[in-house]
């Protein structure tokens, strides 16, 4: 209770928000039911859903039963939808067919190369997004088992975090061999823009020259800042791979560049882990 001469504590400027087709109604609705009934009921931030193409009235209405809180509706500009003219196209065919053929998951997909490139360099810079500070990115299918009984965007600006998880995982390290020696580079020639606490150890592999360990944070779960992403250091960061080709002529993923990012430029202090925060995603089982 707030005397007469105290002002409230300011709502902080957050949205939950998820990349989502049409098609994923069904599991999107699971992963809403659960998140609004365990949290979001009692804070009613919005939900922003973003799509590379319109969303149907069925998604729309299904949605907004399922939450008293605002909805909104964004379609990806082309732009950060497709193949950019520096990309030679065949050399890109020839990768799709090649992670295909050895078997890397969604390697074949040509969406899913134009989806890590979005989340990893473009989701942040929407419009929709221009008046918020944080975001909790909610996949389709996902599971929430607990209550969540503080608001975790007020816990995340009052203790000075930018970045939060709630799992690592290891992926196929074929799908980026690049990464590491792009971001070793990048690191050399852009050491100024390294965080003077930045703490890489973790990810390195001591007993492998100091190769990247390919551990990273579940970027589909992930509680952050949007200023940091919005940042001088993670912008030139991403505008240095996304230049070298990467997301297309291999399979970057929006998962290792968050953890690369994050390990640069972002002191330990300010990282948390959701460990109170009971949650599944089906395809990690």
């Amino acid at each position: 209770m707030f005397s007469l001469f105290e002002r409230p504590p300011k709502r902080p400027r957050a949205a939950l928000i998820s990349l989502v087709r049409n098609a994923e109604l069904l599991g999107l609705m699971q992963s809403m039911k659960q998140l609004e009934y365990r949290w979001n009921r009692k804070y009613k931030y919005p939900w922003i859903f973003f799509n590379d193409e319109p969303f149907s009235d069925e998604f729309k209405a299904a949605t907004q039963n399922l939450t008293s809180a605002e909805c909104y509706y964004e379609v990806i500009p082309k732009e950060h939808w497709s193949l950019p003219d520096w990309i030679d196209e065949g050399r890109f065919m020839n990768s799709l067919e090649y992670l295909g053929t050895i078997g890397v998951g969604k390697g074949w997909m040509i969406s899913y190369r134009h989806m890590c490139r979005w989340n990893s360099g473009f989701f942040y810079k929407h419009p929709r997004l221009k008046d918020f500070d944080w975001y909790w990115r909610v996949e389709p299918d996902v599971h929430f088992f607990c209550d969540i009984d503080y608001d975790v965007f007020r816990f995340m600006n009052d203790n000075n975090l930018k970045y939060g998880f709630n799992m690592n995982i290891l992926d196929d390290a074929r799908s980026f061999p690049s990464l590491w020696s792009r971001t070793r580079t990048f690191i050399n020639a852009h050491p100024d823009l390294i965080h003077p606490e930045a703490d890489l150890d973790w990810i390195l592999d001591a007993h492998n020259g100091g190769e990247y360990n390919n551990c990273q944070f579940f970027s589909n779960f992930e509680i952050g800042d949007l200023r940091f992403f919005r940042s001088q250091a993670n912008e030139e960061y991403f505008n240095w791979l996304d230049r070298g080709g990467g997301f297309f002529y291999e399979r970057y993923g929006d998962a290792p560049i968050h953890t690369l990012s994050v390990a640069m430029f972002v002191p330990k202090r300010e990282i948390w882990f959701f460990q109170d925060i009971g949650y599944q995603h089906d395809i990690n089982r």
